[in-house]
């Protein structure tokens, strides 16, 4: 009995003793920033979005659908207080039945030009919805904001029943940073 008490014991001084030069070793690797993991900021993404709804568009009906995907592909936005966050793509598309009238993938370079370079560095593009039709087009309100902030540039994307579209600045002011004029994109 005697001799399996002091293998037992002589096990448990082993393991502890392999659990204090781990727990040293680990220390080490924190000192020497070897072991980052713990220090290291994980890049915040939003919500994967999907919506999808029918308005009436030259006395039809048409299904729309805006999907919105983190990039992890696409540069990393760092906020004032350091937190990264990952940007965004929205695809908008429209359909009558099967036939697909409009199809395509925003970025937030797609609205550079109404940024300036301070607030593009720092903005992500956020969010896209049906705002109207007006007058033979179909409007969407788009945001490109600072991240966890009121803060965004209003925009306004109008598709045209040809399929082209043209983006302008939205001229509702609601903290809001100034913007640069319509320019159409064919």
């Amino acid at each position: 009995m005697k001799l399996y008490t002091l293998i037992a014991c002589g096990l448990l001084a082993g393991l502890f003793s392999a659990c204090k030069d781990q727990k040293k070793n680990d220390s080490n690797e924190s000192l020497s920033g070897r072991n980052t993991t713990d220090t290291v900021a994980a890049v915040q993404h939003m919500n994967e979005y999907h919506y999808t709804d029918q308005v009436k568009w030259r006395g039809k009906t048409v299904t729309y659908q805006v999907e919105r995907h983190a990039v992890d592909s696409l540069p990393v936005v760092t906020d004032e207080a350091g937190e990264q966050f990952s940007d965004n793509m929205i695809t908008l598309t429209l359909k009558q039945g099967d036939r697909e009238l409009f199809h395509k993938s925003f970025y937030k370079r797609s609205f550079k030009e109404f940024m300036d370079p301070d607030f593009y560095a720092h903005s992500i593009l956020e969010g896209m919805a049906f705002d109207q039709e007006q007058e033979g087009n179909l409007r969407f309100a788009v945001s490109v904001s600072y991240p966890m902030s009121d803060l965004y540039i209003p925009l306004l994307i109008t598709i045209r029943p040809d399929g082209s579209y043209v983006i302008s600045k939205d001229l509702v002011l609601d903290n809001v940073v100034e913007t640069l004029d319509t320019t159409d994109v064919e």
